[in-house]
């Protein structure tokens, strides 16, 4: 299935724009190396403000939040921290930025700029959304993983205890701004989480993609700027092909969650600590793949291939905790669940995929290939 057909593009000496086409909400993803100077400049371009908070860790204010705040064009211009992890996506935090925001008499004609990788956006995203019933944001990822995937297409959201994502809101972004030269310093586990979001892209979508992951995934992991470049900007494509078609997941967004209902029960079950995201993902995948053959649906060769290709990103996790029993409660807190039924996104070969309701049983014998 070729997901990027008829997309928008257009490419400068150091820049590409691709436009998201959702209707009444359009907006461009901006992806190139070492372009975060030039991001005042795109700003203006969009729209002016007088108001703006930039929201991100304390080890990215360092690195690239004051840096990014310099390029701002705005009167009142601040930064607000939250911790890093998984556990900032919660109610609390989300009060704090809230509280700071309200002690800056910050307004609803302001900006909020979400610095980071995934939880940033998530958070930053969901005060957006819902600060004064809404300010505009704007993304600025800064992992693999979020500039692959989660910066685009406006989901937003914090976790609650019993799973993850089930309190959130679209909120749509004036812009995306993909720096690829950001990754840079992420450590080698990032860029493992993200690989797992762009193998997702290669199993629902181009087998093309498939190739290059199966001839350059070392290279990938080793932090090549050029493959990295690639990838992003191709995996912004492909989202973007999804998301300006069902922007708010009632038919085809769905195939974004290849392996991530599995996935999300096991991030559930670890606790939000121990496996990131894009780790329990590539574990979502080879369950997913394991659910198909066993349907059988995804034939040896199929299956083979894909195992092969994940079992070359090593996830190192404790499989005493894989209790395929609990592993299936936890899916049916997902929130994908409808009417009571599971339904799961699978493959049969590369981009091409069919919805299942799952089953206990082969759900179950899915999970235990992971012990």
């Amino acid at each position: 299935m070729n997901l990027v057909k008829g997309i928008n593009t257009m490419t400068t000496d150091k820049m590409t724009r691709i436009d998201v086409d959702i209707p009444g909400a359009a907006y461009p993803v901006y992806c190139g190396r070492d372009i975060l100077q030039n991001f005042g400049a795109v700003l203006s371009g969009h729209k002016n403000y007088r108001q703006a908070a930039v929201v991100t860790h304390p080890s990215l204010r360092r690195l690239y939040g004051e840096r990014l705040l310099e390029t701002l064009p705005v009167e009142q211009k601040f930064i607000l921290e939250v911790p890093e992890g998984e556990g900032s996506k919660s109610h609390e935090t989300l009060m704090q930025l809230y509280t700071g925001l309200l002690d800056a008499r910050f307004e609803r004609g302001a900006l909020i700029i979400a610095l980071g990788g995934g939880v940033i956006g998530d958070l930053a995203g969901f005060a957006a959304a819902t600060y004064l019933r809404g300010v505009d944001l704007v993304q600025c990822p800064t992992t693999l993983l979020a500039q692959v995937d989660s910066s685009i297409g406006g989901k937003t959201g914090i976790n609650h205890p019993l799973g993850k994502n089930l309190i959130g809101a679209f909120k749509q972004p004036l812009f995306v701004f993909s720096d690829t030269a950001l990754l840079a310093t992420l450590p080698a586990g990032e860029i493992r989480c993200g690989l797992g979001e762009v193998i997702k892209y290669a199993f629902i979508g181009d087998e093309k993609l498939l190739t290059y992951l199966e001839e350059n995934v070392e290279r990938a992991l080793a932090g090549d700027p050029a493959v990295l470049e690639y990838l992003v900007e191709l995996s912004a494509r492909q989202k973007a092909a999804v998301v300006e078609k069902d922007e708010k997941e009632s038919g085809l967004r769905m195939i974004l969650n290849f392996g991530h209902t599995f996935g999300h029960a096991l991030e559930a079950e670890f606790a939000y600590s121990g496996l990131k995201h894009g780790e329990t993902v590539i574990l979502g995948m080879k369950c997913a793949l394991r659910y198909a053959a066993a349907l059988g649906r995804l034939d040896e060769a199929g299956l083979r291939r894909g195992m092969a290709l994940l079992e070359r990103i090593p996830v190192a996790y404790d499989r005493s905790k894989i209790d395929p029993a609990r592993l299936w409660q936890r899916m049916l807190i997902d929130k994908k669940v409808k009417d009571g039924a599971v339904r799961l996104i699978l493959v049969d070969r590369p981009g091409h995929w069919f919805v299942e309701e799952a089953r206990r049983e082969e759900v179950e014998t899915a999970f235990a290939v992971l012990r």
